[in-house]
Order: structure tokens, then C-alpha cells, then sequence
């Protein structure tokens, strides 16, 4: 199993798909239960799902449904901030951890990734302990993207506005992992695109 933490972002408000889409099916299961199955196959140890802060949010009702614990899940702490909030939030739950070797931060629409690539991931993150890992398609950086353990304290207490202006403090430490998978530079925020990755996973999911 992977000494890295995978951060599944669901604190979003799906306003561009007028429903909680994370809770949309995919394959068998939700998005959000088929990533988190999808990350464990992967060879993920640690998961943790940020989500929004109302205890009744579809989400978190999603997260009863699918069994996971309480440890395993967390409001974000600062949804003013959006996107970035969950990723502090993240940082927050886990500096003090010292078993940590990297806080790997996953989108929740991108249940169209193919497995191998998370795998790349998850595996190089091990071999490259003090590196940020970025994945890239045709040299454009996307997502997932892997924070070293030594990082996560900073990122904490971060005044930077998204995650590429907190990367910009420290493009020495870069690590471009190149995928054939066009996936990471994709997510789910319409019903148009809900149903053109779903037609392109149809393959996989059956």
C-alpha cells in the first residue's frame, strides 16, 4: 500500500450541472464511490474525502450510503476559498502525520482517469519523496497532483489563491509525470461533458 494520502475534492456545488454530480451513476456505483473503489484498486493506503460543511448535503449522505467512516471523511474548513479551501483543509488534517510521504490531491468529476494512470502516480510519488508530481498530456499540466510530505505544513497555512500559484513558489521541486491518458487535463461540470466521458469510459465500466 502507498505511505501517500489521496484527498478526493467533493466540497463542490455542481451549479454548472444542476445536480450533485458526484452522486450522478457511474458504472455500478456513484462517481464518488467508483473513484474512492478506483484509487483503493490503485493501491491507495489513506483516503480522505473533503466535503461540504451541511451534515444533510447530498455528499455526505452519499458517503452514509457508500459506508464510509468518519475518519475518512472531513468538511472543509474554509469554503469561502473554494477549490482551495478543500485542498488547505486536506494539508490541515495531515501535517501533523508522520507516516505521510505525499498528500496526493484528486478532483471528484475525474471518474474517467484510467486506473494505470493513478497506479503511475501512486508509484512514483514513492521513488520521488521530496518532488511535487504533476501529471501532464502534450506537455499541459493537470490532475491528479502529489505534494511532498515536507510541503504540507506550508500549504497549510497558505495565503496563494489556487494550487498553481502555491506550485509557482517551488517549480524546483517539479516533477512532470507524462501520461498517455488525455483524462488528466478533463473534469465532469456539465451534463454535456457528464455524457461525453461517459460514453468514452463505456468501454471500461462494462
Amino acid at each position: 500500500m502507498s505511505r501517500a494520502l489521496v484527498a478526493i475534492l467533493a466540497a463542490g456545488e455542481s451549479r454548472r450541472m444542476g445536480q450533485p454530480k458526484l452522486c450522478m451513476r457511474w458504472g455500478k456505483t456513484s462517481i464518488l464511490g467508483y473513484l474512492i473503489e478506483q484509487w483503493r484498486e490503485a493501491g491507495a493506503g489513506k483516503i480522505l474525502v473533503i466535503h461540504a460543511q451541511e451534515k444533510d448535503a447530498p455528499v455526505v449522505v452519499e458517503l452514509d450510503r457508500l459506508g464510509i467512516p468518519p475518519e475518512q471523511r472531513i468538511p472543509t474548513g474554509a469554503p469561502e476559498r473554494g477549490m482551495m479551501g478543500s485542498v488547505i483543509t486536506a494539508a490541515r488534517q495531515v501535517t501533523n502525520d508522520p507516516s505521510l510521504i505525499h498528500l496526493i490531491i484528486a478532483l471528484g468529476d475525474q471518474p474517467h482517469l484510467q486506473t494505470e494512470t493513478l497506479r503511475k502516480v501512486l508509484h512514483t510519488v514513492e521513488v520521488n519523496p521530496e518532488k511535487i508530481v504533476r501529471t501532464v498530456f502534450e506537455n499541459k499540466p493537470g490532475h491528479p497532483l502529489a505534494l511532498p510530505a515536507s510541503l504540507v505544513a506550508e500549504l497549510a497555512d497558505t495565503t496563494s489563491a489556487t494550487l498553481r500559484d502555491f506550485i509557482s513558489l517551488h517549480l524546483e521541486r517539479v516533477l512532470d509525470l507524462t501520461c498517455s491518458d488525455s483524462g488528466v487535463l478533463l473534469d465532469i461540470d456539465t451534463p454535456d461533458d457528464y455524457a461525453q466521458v461517459s460514453r468514452r469510459a463505456a468501454c471500461e465500466l462494462t
